[in-house]
Order: structure tokens, then C-alpha cells, then sequence
């Protein structure tokens, strides 16, 4: 875990989960661009700038604060949120709070893709190999993408 230059934490796991998701992206480029699809990944993306003023009224300010640890912007398609779940996100309060986001991502017409430290201990090591590609590319796949 360490803090970025703008003090967020980033998260074991998230570092490797952006640079796979890069060359995956990369992969298909000729693709995306037949489709006419942009994408652009962001690290870190704020809660509230994705919330409408209705959620953004109805929610804690504390969760306001909260932050997704990636989202891909693809531009005409769905934007995706990938969030890197760490063994922190096991305890009943943060489950929770997990559960909740995932709902109010897809209301706000997001696909989420959870990269679970069980599902991807490759990636949780920080390791960029062929391995933790799979591990990636099947958490995408069971949020219905198939990159």
C-alpha cells in the first residue's frame, strides 16, 4: 500500500490491475477503433462526480468521499469500474459499503468488475505476468466483458 502525489491510498494489487488493464486495452485497439469506441482509464475517480444530485443528497457525506480505485471511460459504450478488493474488504461494515457502491455504480449505468484478492492472489503480489492476465481477464469476463 502506498499514498500517490494527490494522497490517495492505492491498494495492493492496483498498481499491476492498471497495467494489465492497459495492454488489454492495447490488444484491442484496432477493435475499439473500428467500433468507434474512446476509452480512457482513470485511477481514483471520485464517487460524487458520477452520482446524480438525487443519490448525492441521499447519501452520507462520508461516503461521498469515496473513491473508485479505476474506471474506464468508453465513450459511446458503458464506462466500467474496476474496484481492487483487498482482504480488508471482508468485514461486515466494508462488505456492506461494497454492496451498496456496486448498486449505485450499475444504477448510474457502470459495469463493475470486482478484482477479489481471492480470485487474483497473482495480481495482490504485484505481479505482472501471465498469470495474473488471466486472473484480470476472467474477473472482466464474469462481469460480462469479454476483452
Amino acid at each position: 500500500m502506498r499514498k500517490d502525489s494527490n494522497g490517495n491510498i492505492i491498494g495492493a494489487g492496483e498498481d499491476t490491475a492498471v497495467e494489465l488493464l492497459e495492454e488489454i486495452l492495447m490488444l484491442y485497439k484496432e477493435k475499439l477503433n473500428a467500433l468507434n469506441t474512446k476509452y480512457e482509464i482513470k485511477r481514483q475517480y471520485p464517487l460524487q462526480d458520477i452520482l446524480t444530485d438525487e443519490f448525492k443528497e441521499s447519501l452520507n457525506d462520508s461516503y461521498l468521499k469515496h473513491k473508485i480505485d479505476i474506471v474506464i471511460i468508453r465513450e459511446p459504450e458503458k464506462p466500467i469500474a474496476v474496484r481492487v478488493q483487498g482482504k480488508d474488504h471482508e468485514g461486515v461494515l466494508k462488505s456492506a459499503r461494497d454492496v451498496v457502491q456496486k448498486k449505485v455504480l450499475e444504477w448510474h449505468g457502470f459495469i463493475v468488475v470486482d478484482l477479489n484478492w481471492y480470485d487474483c492472489p497473482i495480481l495482490f503480489k504485484e505481479k505482472n505476468n501471465k498469470d495474473s492476465m488471466i486472473e484480470v481477464r476472467n474477473s472482466l469476463s464474469e462481469a460480462g466483458l469479454h476483452l
